[in-house]
């Protein structure tokens, strides 16, 4: 009875060591950070930077270390539209059936689906692999839609492609025999217990998806995202690719889960492959794995992240692996000329970084470019108004080169700048609609007054012969 005694005591104290243990080193990693100061201090750039909602998460393996939302109408239970981090979900189905066995990452996409319809060329489909989807090896364009896809010289080096995770997205599919949105709630959702999280936008405004926000002009207003429907031909977004919703709170379960090698989702074979089975992205040491990105020069330690960015909302996860701490951040708003530029700023703190200076900003950049809209708005009205006086006027040489510059070069000058700053029109639409209005509304006033301007010389030319 005493050896029992004893035996059950030392066991006992083992527990109880193990215990102080643990919480002690959860406290003093929370004593490293001072996270009531961040805080305060997040609720100030909140503010300043016209952020209309944002929640943050910091989380170990064991317990939820710091949460906060800042802004109106969000609770840690808001699900906001999480963009590009949704690839790490089609990612992690993606390892799911290949733990399975019933998919290989080597076999080439036309083992598990007919993406010929999608490719411009006949065979392209048979030569990309899965892997190449997850790493976006697969040489596919940035833009290139569903139905227009096709392998450019870019192919076995990373270039980031919506299309990549739409594919793996529809693999999904046909592997499982269930849609995207049923496997990911019942693999992913359901087992961790991410109640408010969802793949479709029913599902995400039932649940109380946040308003998100677009900026025009420096001014936040609350619209519906363009969210995509099933891939078809036209497609470049897509919902694996960057269209699921999920709470705050959800999300830290979902980052405990790879603190947690897997807690039984998928194994730690497969976690240590999604974070570390990487391809080069720049010559800064960006390096893209398997739905998440990894680098070592940003906080001079190793460094998993992704973003994510749709039409209003944007969003950024992290994972220390040697602190064991992931950190995630859920903005109802995308502002991509100014406050999007600030965020890892914002967030550094809560890796555990200084804060680098960062002066309030905002009014003045918005400022700037508005005064930028309005100039170039104040010359086609300008042009318009002062027709007449045109008319009249006796033309010169230096007249008509005047005109030719802001009629036809300017104009075309204006209608380049998307594909000189690599974004198609269609994508500035999306993201900076108050940029395209003015862009585009003003070449073609400028231009059109100059064609004006052509036919009244030309008629003129006409009556004086």
């Amino acid at each position: 009875m005493k050896k029992q005694f004893k035996k059950i005591f030392s066991s006992f104290l083992v527990v109880c060591l193990a215990s102080f243990l643990s919480i002690s080193s959860t406290v003093f990693a929370a004593e490293d950070i001072d996270y009531r100061a961040i805080s305060q201090q997040i609720a100030q750039d909140v503010e300043a930077y016209r952020i209309p909602a944002m929640a943050v998460i910091v989380v170990d393996k064991n317990q939820v270390v710091f949460q906060e939302t800042y802004g109106e109408n969000v609770s840690p239970d808001s699900p906001f539209i999480i963009g590009s981090m949704s690839k790490s979900f089609t990612a992690l189905a993606i390892m799911q059936l290949v733990e399975k066995g019933k998919v290989d990452l080597n076999a080439p996409i036309s083992t598990y689906i007919d993406a010929s319809k999608w490719f411009v060329k006949d065979g392209q489909d048979e030569k990309v692999t899965v892997r190449d989807l997850l790493h976006h090896t697969s040489g596919l364009g940035t833009y290139q839609t569903f139905g227009h896809l096709e392998i450019t010289d870019s192919y076995g080096q990373h270039l980031y492609a919506n299309a990549n995770y739409g594919l793996l997205g529809l693999i999904i599919e046909a592997v499982s025999g269930e849609s995207y949105e049923s496997y990911v709630t019942k693999h992913i959702f359901q087992p961790l217990k991410m109640s408010q999280s969802s793949a479709s936008l029913q599902a995400s405004i039932e649940k109380g998806l946040i308003a998100g926000y677009r900026n025009y002009f420096g001014l936040p207003i609350s619209g519906p995202a363009d969210y995509p429907g099933p891939i078809d031909r036209g497609s470049w977004g897509s919902v694996p690719a960057g269209y699921l919703s999920a709470s705050i709170s959800d999300m830290g379960r979902y980052l405990q889960m790879y603190l947690r090698d897997g807690e039984g989702i998928i194994g730690k074979e497969s976690v240590q492959q999604m974070f570390y089975d990487t391809v080069p992205v720049d010559d800064e040491g960006l390096q893209y794995g398997l739905g998440w990105g990894y680098t070592e020069k940003r906080l001079d330690q190793p460094l998993l992240v992704h973003a994510g960015l749709v039409e209003n909302y944007t969003s950024k996860m992290f994972i220390l692996p040697e602190k064991e701490i992931g950190v995630v951040v859920l903005v109802n708003m995308n502002d991509y000329l100014v406050t999007n530029n600030v965020l890892d700023t914002i967030v550094d703190p809560l890796l555990g970084e200084p804060r680098k200076d960062l002066p309030n900003h905002y009014l003045l950049h918005h400022l700037a470019i508005d005064a930028l809209y309005l100039l170039l708005t104040i010359l086609s009205i300008y042009s318009f108004i002062t027709i007449g006086k045109w008319k009249r006027k006796e033309k010169g040489m230096k007249t008509y080169i005047l005109d030719i510059l802001r009629h036809f070069l300017l104009p075309v000058g204006l209608l380049c700048l998307p594909l000189l700053v690599g974004s198609p029109p269609r994508i500035i639409w999306l993201f900076v609609k108050d940029l395209f209005v003015v862009l585009y509304f003003n070449a073609c006033a400028l231009f059109l007054i100059g064609v004006y301007k052509l036919f009244f010389i030309w008629k003129n030319r006409q009556n004086q012969s």
